[in-house]
């Protein structure tokens, strides 16, 4: 009896359960002969089981975690020394990662700079005012930290009142899609305006168009990018701004196609060899013109019309004022692959914004 309860070590409870356990079945029931086993006294299992606890902790001791450690924290020093490398494997990774955003940041930083002064040089602008411009970017953080792209950048004096202005196009990402941008106007000393339009392609550049299309005394800034379509005339983006007491408003195109900035054509291939006719519903008007067959014409047929919307802005004149020119491309009865070639309308506006086509004309590829 006493050999077997020596022999369990683990914890001095269980080994207490098995002794009280033992004796009360030897008290109970005795054995055979009549002879009972002599068991250890109270003050002896004390003594024996005071030793074999000491022993423990001395076990215990020799990992450096003491009874108290292990039941606190449920891990093994095997488990803390996973832990603390574990951790100072990702403190190794995070300072790893932040080296590679420093650089990269630097090196958009670097790219930014010298992508500005590329355009600056475009413009005729003298280095100092170049670095001037480049340092009110910077204060106004429009690179966002070396994390913006710098695409494009126009300086001129949009307003012509003799003081320069500027215009900055940013995209998010070096692969940005649609909507992931911003264009920054600077008017003389004004606040900065960002426009930003979620179907609007920041991947390109832009071409600025001024001039007081709603002949009101102020500039209208037109302009238009270039989206990532294929095919045709691509897809073209244009807008317009109202640049009136220190603020920029956005204004509608006229139209009836494209969201507005477009105007639908249908286009019939005539009997006639190399002719087709126009019809513009918005204008209720037809124009008859000649360009090249890639089909026999058997008979008049309905066999194209335009594509993409407006695009190819440009500031003209209409009756003594500013008019804005603008471009539709035509194709026929070869698809959008086969052009004819564009229509063009004049629109102004009226003082309250709302714009209007009041001329148009094809003019034809040549072949």
């Amino acid at each position: 009896m006493r050999k077997r309860w020596r022999r369990n070590k683990y914890t001095y409870k269980l080994r207490l359960l098995i002794l009280t356990g033992g004796c009360l079945f030897f008290c109970a029931c005795g054995d055979k002969g009549g002879d009972n086993d002599v068991m250890p006294d109270g003050s002896a299992v004390e003594e024996q089981i005071g030793q074999e606890s000491e022993a423990e902790q001395e076990n215990s001791g020799e990992w450096g975690l003491g009874q108290e450690n292990l039941e606190g924290t449920g891990k093994s020093a095997q488990d803390q020394n996973a832990v603390d490398e574990n951790e100072a494997s990702q403190e190794t990774v995070d300072g790893a990662d932040e080296d590679a955003a420093d650089e990269e940041s630097a090196d958009l930083a670097q790219y930014n700079e010298k992508r500005f002064f590329e355009c600056a040089e475009k413009w005729e602008v003298d280095r100092a005012e170049a670095e001037s411009h480049y340092q009110r970017l910077c204060d106004d953080n429009v690179f966002r930290n070396q994390t913006a792209w710098l695409v494009w950048a126009d300086m001129e004096d949009l307003d012509q009142n003799g003081q320069p202005d500027m215009a900055v196009m940013v995209k998010d990402d070096e692969y940005s899609g649609y909507g992931e941008g911003c264009i920054y106007f600077y008017m003389n000393e004004d606040e900065p305006y960002c426009f930003r339009d979620e179907e609007y392609p920041f991947h390109f550049g832009f071409y600025l168009i001024p001039g007081d299309f709603d002949n009101d005394g102020n500039t209208e800034i037109a302009f238009e990018s270039l989206g990532s379509g294929v095919g045709a005339a691509g897809d073209w983006h244009p807008r317009i701004l109202k640049y009136k007491d220190h603020t920029m408003e956005l204004m509608d195109f006229p139209g009836d196609d494209y969201d507005g900035r477009g105007i639908r054509i249908e286009i019939t291939q005539e009997e006639k060899w190399d002719t087709y006719r126009a019809y513009c519903a918005y204008m209720d008007d037809t124009i008859v013109f000649e360009a090249e067959n890639v089909f026999d014409p058997d008979a008049s047929q309905p066999c194209g019309g335009n594509s993409r919307g407006y695009f190819n802005l440009w500031r003209s004149e209409y009756e003594g004022r500013d008019a804005l020119e603008v471009s539709e491309y035509l194709y026929g009865e070869g698809g959008t692959a086969h052009g004819l070639g564009l229509a063009k309308f004049l629109i102004v506006w009226d003082e309250n914004g709302e714009g209007e086509a009041v001329k148009w004309w094809v003019e034809p590829f040549e072949n």
